[in-house]
């Protein structure tokens, strides 16, 4: 890229998607600082970047690093996500609304970095159209969801009263190699992770079944032509995310291309595919491409390449 060096705080920053943003980041040369309640292994660290390990909640120590590093851009990944924060919905909302809250404040008192927030499509609750507007009702029935329109609201207020410059995107399922095991929906993620190390997978859902996704690759470059966007750019305070929608036998067959001795079966769980039936899709993400070039992947086999090439580096 061609932006001049910025100083750039990562919150969350040693989680999958962050450490690929913070790698993209810091090959552009801006100056990185990340800070996670988890310290990263050492093979996971990033030459230059300035590691801290703290909780999120820690208001002082999170100032304290706004003071000394003056982040130019702040991406705030750090978050409990959905069955965590439904196990422990009062420790959900410390960490995904009120440290949101606490660093708005922040963000104030400390020269007004720009912050670039992930909401999510969780945002918008069950039963929405196969085909999802970007302005339809948000009504989500998980305190995660809750937490994260919740941010979004907080932050188009202090943009709209106080000069914050805040950015949102919403992106839909996230085809990575790092998916946590747990994550029921995430299989897609887990079947390549099986098919390259060499083991059978079932997929909890029938062959037909799908929804809106996207690479973690094009997610990671959807946060950088974000933030480096033109202010003016910009006509929503918010932005849904889509490149395409795989079935899980098209993700199968894709996978076999690549791994032909691939073997899998199809074991449907009701509740896997009761979450995708009414799962959309298609994220309407017009106003990503028109006012910031968001061009993600859209062809299956190509993502299955990048997706071999992240687990063959892992």
């Amino acid at each position: 890229m061609t932006n001049s060096p910025k100083s750039i705080l990562i919150t969350g920053g040693n989680g999958n998607i962050a450490r690929l943003l913070a790698k993209r980041l810091a090959d552009d040369g801006h100056s990185l600082t990340c800070l996670d309640i988890v310290a990263p292994d050492a093979n996971d660290q990033i030459a230059g970047v300035d590691y801290h390990t703290s909780d999120i909640c820690d208001e002082a120590y999170l100032e304290t690093i706004l003071a000394i590093r003056k982040p130019d851009i702040i991406f705030h990944l750090a978050s409990l996500l959905s069955g965590s924060s439904e196990i422990d919905r009062p420790r959900a909302f410390r960490i995904n609304a009120l440290a949101t809250f606490n660093l708005f404040e922040l963000a104030l008192k400390h020269g007004l970095p720009q912050i670039v927030f992930p909401g999510t499509g969780a945002s918008y609750g069950p039963d929405v159209p196969a085909t999802l507007p970007e302005d339809h009702p948000q009504w989500p029935e998980n305190i995660y969801g809750v937490t994260k329109i919740a941010n979004e609201r907080l932050g188009n207020y202090y943009k709209a009263k106080h000069g914050l410059d805040f950015r949102c995107l919403r992106p839909p399922l996230v085809l990575s190699p790092f998916a946590p095991t747990s994550a029921l929906t995430a299989y897609a993620s887990h079947a390549y992770v099986a098919a390259h190390e060499g083991r059978a997978f079932a997929f909890p859902v029938s062959p037909n079944i799908g929804m809106s996704s996207i690479f973690i690759g094009d997610l990671v470059e959807g946060f950088v032509k974000l933030a480096f966007a033109d202010k003016d750019s910009l006509t929503q305070p918010a932005y849904n995310l889509h490149a395409l929608c795989p079935t899980a036998q098209e993700i199968a067959d894709s996978i076999s291309k690549y791994y032909p001795n691939f073997k899998y079966n199809f074991k449907p769980d009701e509740t896997v595919e009761k979450l995708l039936r009414t799962a959309p899709n298609i994220f309407e993400d017009a106003g990503a491409r028109r006012d910031w070039g968001w061009d993600p992947i859209s062809d299956l086999d190509t993502c299955s390449e990048k997706m071999f090439e992240l687990l063959s580096k892992r």
